[in-house]
């Protein structure tokens, strides 16, 4: 996927009513920002919007961002290229960014936070002066940053982590979105494929064979066979599993879903088998999955 198809892609989410409607509902019930920011921003220059924070403004303020910051936030969506991640800057404030992909490849970032997670302490202040006077910041500018460090929404753990869930169920929406929008997109694939993709997501918890598709688009296997690998770069079966590994993660982010049942439901035949699709496709088991979609804060320097 090219930049530029990265970009247009992201655009059009952003202005897409699905993400306003969900970033309003967030905000409006949390008080924390939701932000959706390209995967291919400049290391040059400070993203928009990506400093919501008051503090984190005002410490971006000047002529130039903050290079903390930039090296933090490029840090963090480096980590999150897969995966979601959960991280804290120089300066204490944690953040989250979560992952919004399509073709196999990152297109977005859903971030929130810039929040402490205990009330900050003269301590804390002291030792963020200090690494800000190494950086070249006047003592002036370092003491009209006070109020709005004390003033930083203070969220708990176990709030926190509620609200990144919610993003995480909130990212696979969008990542299905953009899967409908390059379906849409995608003029180089024949009507075949594209019918032929619309047959597949609407059975995937059934068995599907090369036969039934090729059946279904009215063209035979070998040359189903031939144009669909020429227009997606993967073969029937390739295809099939990723869509099904996709759906099973949803299932397993609800908290009392058994990994017997999630299997089954999106169409695999056996335990055993699913478990070795998933490790493939994902890099890890269905259970490392769950267990890692509860996001670990990395520790804070001492």
């Amino acid at each position: 996927m090219s930049t530029q198809s990265k970009s247009s892609l992201h655009h059009r989410l952003l202005n897409s009513d699905l993400f306003q409607v969900y970033q309003k509902a967030f905000e409006s019930a949390t008080g924390l920002p939701l932000l959706l920011k390209t995967a291919d921003q400049s290391s040059d220059e400070a993203p928009e919007n990506t400093f919501r924070n008051p503090f984190c403004q005002d410490l971006n303020s000047g002529k130039k961002p903050c290079q903390h910051c930039l090296n933090a936030d490029q840090c963090l969506t480096a980590r999150s290229e897969e995966q979601a991640h959960t991280t804290k800057c120089f300066a204490g404030l944690k953040e989250t960014a979560i992952p919004v992909r399509a073709g196999g490849q990152t297109v977005a970032f859903l971030s929130t936070g810039q929040v402490f997670d205990a009330e900050p302490t003269e301590k804390e202040f002291d030792a963020l002066a200090d690494a800000l006077r190494e950086s070249g910041f006047p003592e002036r500018k370092i003491e009209s940053l006070r109020g709005s460090f004390f003033a930083t929404q203070v969220v708990s753990p176990e709030r926190y982590q509620g609200m990144v869930t919610l993003i995480g169920v909130f990212a696979l929406q969008l990542s299905e979105s953009l899967n409908r929008l390059m379906i849409e997109d995608s003029n180089s694939e024949p009507p075949v494929v594209i019918s032929a993709k619309q047959y597949i997501n609407a059975n995937l918890e059934e068995r599907i064979t090369l036969d039934d598709v090729a059946a279904h688009v009215c063209v035979s296997p070998y040359y189903f066979c031939k144009i669909f690998k020429q227009a997606t770069g993967m073969t029937l079966t390739e295809y099939v599993n990723r869509r099904r590994i996709e759906r099973a993660k949803r299932k397993l982010l609800v908290p009392h879903a058994r990994v017997t049942e999630v299997a089954y439901d999106v169409g695999y035949q056996s335990l055993s088998q699913f478990n070795r699709s998933f490790l493939k496709y994902v890099g890890m088991s269905p259970t490392q999955f769950r267990e890692r979609s509860v996001m670990q804060e990395t520790p804070k320097a001492a």
